[in-house]
């Protein structure tokens, strides 16, 4: 985050947008093994980024053996999505947009002090 913005401090970004100072230094170091979305959309707010701006992409991935219980789980999980899938009515694209919409819609409302965020990081970027 230095580097997007060296002008700010992991404090700042974490009074701004509510998230943790160890949560934005595990981010920054790399030693985080995931983020949650609402964390990536106070991020992606506060920075006025898009995820993509955000990651990495490591070029050696790890070939790491898959259990046959995870696979099974996989396999599982798969088949009932495509079941649910072929039972669910058709949609036409206006409807599937309009559901996108309110997902992301819901996940913007629930992102908190998020607009403190944008505010914050108005005055940082001014200088002030």
């Amino acid at each position: 985050m230095r580097f997007i913005n060296g002008r700010l401090s992991q404090r700042s970004v974490s009074e701004a947008t509510g998230i943790g100072q160890k949560t934005l230094s595990s981010l920054e170091t790399g030693a985080s093994k995931g983020i949650e979305f609402n964390t990536l959309l106070k991020l992606c707010t506060f920075f006025r980024c898009t995820p993509s701006d955000l990651f990495v992409i490591e070029e050696a991935v790890e070939d790491l053996p898959v259990s046959e219980e995870s696979r099974k789980k996989a396999k599982d999980l798969v088949a009932r999505g495509l079941q649910a899938a072929i039972e669910s009515p058709p949609l036409d694209s206006d409807s599937i947009w309009a559901e996108f919409d309110a997902v992301r819609n819901r996940m913007q409302d629930s992102a908190e002090g998020v607009e403190g965020g944008r505010d914050m990081s108005e005055r940082l970027s001014k200088g002030a």
